[in-house]
């Protein structure tokens, strides 16, 4: 894959993590694009690829720690989002 074709698919997911339909989901994901879609590298930009194709409900409980995900999605990514702790002043008076 050349790296257009990488960078096609890493724009893709920035709008995808940020247009998911429940307003948490579009704040964790898009957040994580944000910090990391610059860095990841193919194999990672598929693992995010694959994590985006998760409901919503599913992966909410999967980083709430009431649901366990499959292996091969638990990783780096998932583990990322468990870590985020929000402070409602830096998203502005709409949260």
């Amino acid at each position: 894959m050349n790296k257009s074709d990488l960078n096609a698919r890493k724009r893709r997911i920035l709008f995808r993590a940020k247009h998911r339909g429940m307003k948490e989901m579009d704040l964790l994901l898009g957040r994580l694009a944000d910090e990391m879609l610059e860095t990841l590298d193919q194999e990672s930009v598929a693992q995010f690829e694959r994590l985006l194709e998760v409901p919503d409900a599913e992966l909410m409980d999967w980083i709430a720690g009431a649901g366990t995900p499959p292996p091969e999605l638990d990783g780096e990514l998932l583990a990322r989002l468990r870590a985020y702790r929000f402070d409602a002043d830096s998203y502005g008076e709409n949260l």
